[in-house]
């Protein structure tokens, strides 16, 4: 099977990846001789089968030495998310839950297989209540605060009990 990941040696060939200014690219900086870099290689490579509507590329750094200057690269693996040539987000290492949970934030809440379609109410029938935009703001929400550091949570979660208390 064809690997749905795109190859640039060169910053012309980034730039042909790039050119479209509403379309998502995430560029994986790699190398051949990086233990994570090859740890992390086959999730990269499936999420690229996922989600198709986006641009998937990796950019050795030692056969394109000019693409990982440009984008001032230190350590790989490094993901950078562009929207058309426009960097949107970055980071370091191979974690593929923050790689997961970076992607997510662009596409929006997609579908994982787990709890998909309709529903059912209570009598079995399917569910009628269409989306609202109050479902949105609340899977953003929880988005949001799954991706928080748990130190972040126990400081918020403290904050609103002090906060709760002077005001009863």
């Amino acid at each position: 099977m064809e690997s749905s990941v795109l190859q640039a040696n060169s910053k012309a060939n980034l730039v042909e990846y790039t050119s479209d200014p509403n379309k998502i690219t995430i560029i994986d900086f790699t190398a051949t001789w990086c233990g994570p870099c090859k740890q992390i290689k086959p999730i990269f490579e499936q999420l690229a089968k996922e989600h198709t509507k986006l641009n998937f590329v990796k950019v050795d750094i030692d056969q394109a030495s000019d693409v990982a200057a440009e984008f001032a690269i230190r350590s790989v693996p490094t993901f950078v998310f562009l929207k058309g040539e426009e960097e949107q987000a970055r980071f370091s290492g191979a974690d593929q839950n923050k790689l997961k949970s970076t992607i997510i934030q662009f596409i929006g809440h997609e579908s994982s297989g787990a709890f998909s379609g309709q529903g059912r109410t209570l009598s079995g029938s399917s569910s009628s209540v269409p989306s609202t935009h109050n479902d949105n703001v609340s899977n953003s929400l929880t988005t949001t605060w799954s991706n928080l550091n748990p130190q972040a949570k126990v400081l918020i979660a403290l904050c609103a009990a002090y906060a709760f208390f002077w005001l009863i």
